[in-house]
């Protein structure tokens, strides 16, 4: 059997593309192989505390940081204003949204950001006013 490591539909072997994503199907030790280490990863990063290393003012600003970061191999959560469950309690919101880090890579991921800052000082200067 073949198996569609996007949505894990499972296909005949004569099928190559999954209908649904349009993603190469692999054969069934292959997928297994990436689903453990998919689970392993995601075990690794649940044990991370994330702290948040930037407040962002649009999700544009949000993907351009999270790439940079992720291109770094730093692992990211962007979490949007509108995504936070209302607690009872006002809160005052900054910006858009955060971009979270595992805490022990806080610094490099400062670093990148402020490379990334003045590589588009305009963003900057928006957020200045």
């Amino acid at each position: 059997m073949k198996y569609c490591l996007k949505c894990d539909s499972e296909y005949l072997n004569e099928i190559q593309v999954c209908a649904d994503c349009g993603e190469p199907l692999v054969w069934e030790e292959e997928y297994r192989k990436k689903k453990e280490q998919k689970e392993s990863k995601r075990e690794h990063l649940d044990k991370l505390k994330f702290v948040p290393v930037k407040y962002v003012e649009n999700a544009f600003e949000a993907d351009r940081i999270k790439d940079a970061l992720e291109q770094e191999g730093i692992p990211v959560i962007v979490k949007s204003s509108g995504e936070r469950a209302f607690s009872g309690i006002f809160k005052p919101q900054r910006g858009w949204g955060c971009v979270e880090i595992p805490e022990s890579e806080k610094s490099r991921a400062e670093q990148i950001i402020n490379e990334l800052s003045r590589a588009f000082p305009e963003e900057v200067e928006k957020e200045e006013e």
